[in-house]
C-alpha cells in the first residue's frame, strides 16, 4: 500500500470518527452521570440515628437485648435502693429503665453555663469506649442531624464504659439496636448503641473500662452519645477523639450546646408495654436452695420489690413469668 493510500484512509477514518462525535459525546456524558451518584453520595454519611429516633421508638415495642452467652449475673454488683442511683434527685427521682428519654427536665444553668467535673478523686480514670475511629461525627445542621458519633471498628471488638456509674437501660430498640445507657455520678449519661451483644444488666454498677458489650458483627460500628438530663450534646465537647482522652476534667455546657429535640410523646402505661426477655439465669445446682415469696402490697412496684430482696428485674420476671410491668395487690411473687 502506498503512502497516499494510507493518508486517504486516515482522512476517511477521521471523517467517520467526527460523524459519530455527537453519539460519543452523549455516551460519555451518560456514563459520567451514572457514575456521579456513587462519587458524590458516597461522601455523604448515612445518618443511622437522628434527633427524633428516641421519640419514634417510644411508639415501638421494646425488646430484650441480646446478652453475652458468658454473662453470669451472680457475679454482678447490683444497686439495692434508690440512694445508690447516681444523681437521683437531680433527675427529679426519675430512673426510667425502659426508655432512653421519657421526660423533659429543665437544665439548671447558672449565668447560661453549666460546669461539670468529669473524674473526681478516688474514681476510676476515663476510658475510651472502643478501639475504633470516628466515621460519622455529631451533626447539628438544620434538616440533617446526627445525635452522636459513630465509631467504625472490627466486629466483636470490646466496648467499655467511659466513667463509673450505674446501668440505667439495657434494652433493644428498632433503630438503636442493642443499647446500654449508663448514668454517671455527676449526672451525665453515656449511650452505647448498635451493639452485637450486651454484657451488663439494668441496675448494675460499673467502673470506667468495664466491658459492656461488643461491636456489631453486621454494621462494624458503635453509635455513641453523651447526654445530660435527657438532652444530648456533642461528645467532642467531652472527648478529644484524635488523642483519645478528655478535653479537660471540667466540662462547660451552654444552652446552645444542646440539640433542640421535640418532647417525647406521652409514655405508654405499663399495661401497654411488654418487656419480654429471653435472658436466662445461670442454673443453680444447690438442691438445698429454698423458695421465698412476696405478696404485693399497696403502692409496690417491680423495682421496689427487686430492691427489697436484692434481685434484678430480669430475675423477678423469670421466676414469675412476668411479661409486662403490671402487678396486682395481693399477687404472690417468687423472689428466691
Amino acid at each position: 500500500m502506498k503512502f497516499k493510500d494510507l493518508k486517504g484512509m486516515n482522512k476517511l477514518q477521521t471523517k467517520f470518527l467526527f460523524s459519530f462525535s455527537p453519539f460519543l459525546l452523549f455516551s460519555f456524558l451518560l456514563s459520567a452521570f451514572c457514575l456521579l451518584p456513587s462519587v458524590v453520595f458516597a461522601q455523604q454519611p448515612t445518618i443511622d440515628i437522628d434527633e427524633n429516633a428516641q421519640n419514634r421508638i417510644m411508639a415501638a415495642e421494646v425488646h430484650p437485648c441480646d446478652y453475652d452467652i458468658n454473662l453470669n449475673i451472680s457475679n454482678l454488683s447490683i444497686i439495692n435502693n434508690t440512694k445508690q442511683i447516681p444523681a437521683y434527685g437531680l433527675y427529679q427521682n426519675l430512673w426510667d429503665t425502659l426508655y432512653i428519654r421519657s421526660e423533659v427536665i429543665e437544665i439548671p444553668f447558672f449565668d447560661n453555663q453549666l460546669k461539670v467535673i468529669l473524674v473526681q478523686e478516688g474514681n476510676t480514670p476515663f476510658a475510651f469506649p472502643t478501639f475504633g475511629d470516628v466515621s460519622i461525627g455529631y451533626i447539628k445542621n438544620k434538616g440533617k442531624q446526627h445525635a452522636g458519633v459513630d465509631f467504625s471498628a472490627q466486629k466483636r471488638e470490646p466496648v467499655v464504659a467511659c466513667f463509673d456509674g450505674v446501668v440505667r437501660v439495657a434494652k433493644k430498640y428498632n433503630e438503636y439496636g442493642n443499647t446500654v445507657i449508663i448514668r454517671h455520678y455527676n449526672g451525665l449519661e453515656t449511650l452505647y448503641a448498635l451493639l452485637d451483644d450486651v454484657c451488663v444488666i439494668t441496675g448494675q454498677t460499673v467502673n470506667a473500662g468495664d466491658l459492656i458489650g461488643h461491636i456489631s458483627s453486621r454494621k462494624n460500628a458503635l453509635h455513641f452519645e453523651t447526654r445530660f438530663l435527657n438532652e444530648f450534646f456533642n461528645p467532642q465537647k467531652l472527648i478529644n477523639f484524635e488523642e483519645r482522652k478528655l478535653q479537660s476534667n471540667m466540662l462547660t455546657l451552654m444552652p446552645n450546646d444542646f440539640m433542640a429535640v421535640p418532647p417525647p410523646p406521652q409514655k405508654p402505661t405499663p399495661k401497654t408495654v411488654e418487656t419480654k426477655t429471653d435472658f436466662k439465669e445461670p442454673v443453680q445446682n444447690n438442691a438445698q436452695t429454698t423458695q421465698q415469696f412476696h405478696t404485693v402490697g399497696s403502692g409496690e412496684t417491680i423495682f421496689k420489690i427487686c430492691s427489697k430482696y436484692n434481685i434484678t428485674e430480669q430475675q423477678l420476671r423469670s421466676l414469675n413469668n412476668i411479661k409486662g410491668d403490671h402487678i396486682e395487690i395481693g399477687q404472690k411473687l417468687r423472689v428466691k
